[in-house]
């Protein structure tokens, strides 16, 4: 703290760059922000606490953003933006189609080292000049950003208000930030996996019973103004005849056909679980009870009328059985959960192959 004092006094009383004092301060950012790391869990925190760390710690870094996607974007927009000249950036489309836009933003993010550059009132790109005109800009930087665990790929880029900055202070310092940033990727897709794992149910490829709070949370009613919504617990017949009559691998893969076929008749936006055995769950949002027995017979005839091709080359035709359940305002989800339940057994009771819808809870 006393070193960065001391060098914001040193600028305000000299117009000369010290570089050396420069990039001390600097590399204190970076090591006083990489301690802080393991306090933040989400991504897009920590990139953006570090780089305000950085345009704190001197003057002359005015702007810092960055932007995450796949390589093969056409535009680019900052996404998390930093730094006294962050009007510049919030204003910032960088396009394929226009050639003087694309060198070092789009060279980057192809993985190739860009030189730092320096930005002039004259130059021919009009977002250039007014950085420097408006903002006091003199040069910038793009680093590439990759995570190690997937295909996502990012860029950060920085300006200062000092020609030949980034050469003078070391453009090492930044690439390491740059390699800070990409680390932070990898691990944020690293843990996406792993949630998407725990999530991912591996017989049919739907949401499991763990993802019921993902899922569930903007579903949920707390006042008259939200969205109706409604549940569908669906259950396969006489599955169990299947499985001793066929095999286990003919009944995994009579789930395997169901799950693909009430995932297919759902919009986006809904969602299907496999909630256990033979049960799956589906989470309609913006739905009233009756729209949701309209989506649930649908389902229902999808299924009745498709012929399951099994493993031992045989086919056989499935019903399911289904219970629907609007959410009530105010209403715990596993109490939805419970009438729907309820719902279903009542199906099965009257003959199976049909819907039965639960009552409120009022």
């Amino acid at each position: 703290m006393k070193l960065r004092l001391a060098f914001r006094q040193r600028s305000a009383e000299s117009n000369e760059f010290d570089a050396s004092h420069e990039k001390a301060c600097v590399a204190e950012s970076l090591v006083r922000s990489a301690s802080r790391l393991l306090e933040q869990r989400n991504d897009r925190d920590i990139i953006q606490r570090v780089c305000e760390a950085l345009t704190l710690a001197t003057p002359h870094v005015r702007l810092a953003w960055t932007w995450f996607g796949p390589v093969e974007t056409p535009r680019i927009v900052p996404q998390i933006v930093v730094g006294p000249a962050s009007a510049y950036a919030h204003k910032l489309e960088i396009d394929r189609s226009f050639l003087t836009e694309i060198g070092p933003a789009f060279r980057t993010l192809a993985g190739k080292r860009v030189e730092p550059f320096n930005v002039s009132r004259m130059s021919l790109y009009g977002p250039w000049r007014e950085a420097a005109a408006v903002h006091g800009i003199r040069s910038a930087v793009s680093l590439p950003l990759a995570s190690t665990v997937n295909a996502d790929r990012g860029l950060l880029a920085l300006y200062a208000d000092v020609p030949d900055y980034f050469h003078q202070v070391g453009i090492g310092l930044f690439e390491a930030l740059a390699d800070m940033f990409s680390s932070v990727l990898s691990v944020a897709a690293e843990r996406a996996q792993l949630q998407e794992a725990a999530y991912s149910d591996a017989l049919t490829g739907l949401l499991n019973r763990h993802a019921v709070d993902v899922v569930t949370r903007p579903i949920l009613r707390s006042s008259p103004l939200d969205p109706q919504a409604a549940v569908l617990m669906i259950d396969i017949d006489h599955f169990k005849r299947v499985n001793d009559d066929h095999g286990h691998a003919c009944g995994d893969q009579l789930l395997r056909d169901i799950a693909a076929l009430l995932r297919r008749e759902l919009r986006k936006g809904d969602n299907v679980l496999r909630w256990g055995g033979e049960e799956f769950m589906v989470c309609l949002a913006a739905t009233d009870a009756a729209s949701a027995m309209l989506v649930a017979h649908k389902m229902r005839e999808a299924v009745a009328r498709h012929r399951h091709l099994l493993p031992d080359g045989r086919s056989l035709t499935a019903t399911v059985s289904s219970g629907v359940a609007a959410l009530e305002i105010g209403e715990p989800f596993f109490v939805t959960v419970e009438r729907a339940d309820g719902a279903l057994y009542q199906a099965k009771r009257q003959g199976r192959n049909r819907v039965c819808v639960a009552s409120g809870t009022d």
